[in-house]
């Protein structure tokens, strides 16, 4: 079984598969959407509505160099710093 792993826009790696991303929707357009974290954007194919300016979280996959998104969790109303201090936490862990 694969599990989604955390990854930042520019972190994302070649041999990645299954991934899930925190930020803000930056644009949107036909089938997509350019999420914007504090590491860079990235374009990701959807048949989802996001709106422009929603934090979510998404969980993607990665066929070739298109990244697909699975599902995604509105994380409107997180505290962002918080969240930013137990994810150094957890990246310690792994």
């Amino acid at each position: 079984m694969e599990f989604y792993k955390p990854r930042k826009a520019n972190s994302i790696e070649k041999e990645d598969t299954k991934f899930f991303l925190l930020g803000k929707v930056q644009e949107v357009g036909d089938g997509f959407f350019i999420l914007l974290d504090e590491t860079g954007k990235v374009k990701i194919n959807s048949s989802f509505k996001v709106e422009k300016g929603s934090l979510i979280k998404v969980f993607c996959s990665k066929f070739d160099e298109e990244i697909v998104a699975d599902f995604i969790q509105n994380m409107d109303g997180l505290d962002w710093e918080l969240w930013k201090k137990a994810e150094s936490l957890y990246l310690r862990l792994l």
